[in-house]
């Protein structure tokens, strides 16, 4: 979204006359909280949009990183930069009208993983003076694209709620970074989204089942969920956008949507999409993040 798009929306949808060159410049801030998960204190982002200052409210947007972006909350917060939402906003200069929270989850029993344990702090994209970061390079996956149903939910979708090491653990310190943004940086109660990728996207379909007062949609990017979600999902009519990848061979590969999706059906909730991109792997959430059709049905809804 460039910068005349961003004046435009804050005129037409917001109300606000405003040139581009007289908004408010972007800013990313780290917050400090307690984290009582953790018995530490940790700092989450906060992303304040192009034109923060001359307007009141403010969707406000939650993004749950995957699984590789874990890290102490401190100095390993800059991972939560690599992926998504954030690094679109802030690495590559792109004016998505929302104030954002990117909060990272604890490393716990996860350090020893290979695409952890190898990481590197060069490889954290950065904001630039002038123009953006490469994107990811991501070779085509040589996994068939396949579409079948499955009545089979992998056991760690279907206990994640008991999960130690996952989003679950954290559920009362998400929702207070969501407060402390409505409290303090003009959020908009009625314009709570959620969206996180992978083992983010679990944490979604979690989330947002547990706590369905408080989001206005949500949109899990190659993360699947349990059925046993859906009633409270459906109940609460949540409007849903997920996310898979035809090739994708993990846990969240197509087959494992569908129990979950069919189960929102048959209780009567039609508002969900389902978008296979199925030329991707695991790593679909690159195409989706960096589209601008998701952010478009985001700020589509409110409470």
């Amino acid at each position: 979204m460039s910068k005349s798009l961003v004046a435009l929306w804050l005129t037409a949808v917001l109300g606000l006359t405003a040139s581009a060159a007289s908004l408010s410049e972007p800013q990313l801030l780290r917050v400090p909280y307690h984290s009582a998960a953790m018995n530490a204190e940790r700092d989450y982002f906060v992303y304040l949009p192009r034109g923060f200052a001359q307007r009141e409210k403010w969707p406000v947007m939650l993004f749950l990183h995957g699984n590789g972006e874990r890290g102490d909350g401190k100095a390993d917060l800059d991972y939560v930069l690599m992926h998504g939402p954030l690094f679109e906003a802030w690495c590559q200069r792109r004016d998505l009208p929302f104030v954002i929270i990117s909060p990272q989850l604890p490393m716990y029993d996860q350090g020893e993983v290979d695409y952890i344990k190898n990481r590197r702090r060069a490889d954290i994209p950065q904001r630039k003076a002038d123009g953006i970061n490469p994107y990811p390079w991501h070779p085509r996956s040589k996994e068939p694209m396949q579409g079948q149903l499955s009545e089979e939910v992998p056991a760690k979708l279907e206990n994640y709620a008991e999960s130690a090491n996952s989003w679950n653990t954290m559920a009362d310190e998400l929702l207070a970074m969501v407060d402390n943004v409505l409290a303090h940086y003009k959020g908009d109660a009625r314009r709570v989204t959620l969206t996180g990728l992978s083992e983010g996207g679990k944490g979604t379909w979690f989330l947002a089942a547990q706590h369905p007062e408080r989001f206005a949609a949500i949109a899990p990017v190659v993360g699947a969920g349990a059925p046993r979600l859906a009633p409270a999902l459906a109940a609460a009519r949540m409007p849903v956008w997920c996310f898979a990848g035809g090739r994708d061979a993990t846990d969240n590969r197509v087959k494992y949507f569908y129990p979950l999706l069919n189960e929102l059906e048959k209780l009567g909730h039609t508002d969900v999409r389902f978008t296979i991109e199925a030329d991707m792997g695991h790593d679909t959430w690159i195409r989706v993040y960096a589209g601008q059709d998701l952010y478009a049905w985001l700020l589509e809804h409110s409470k």
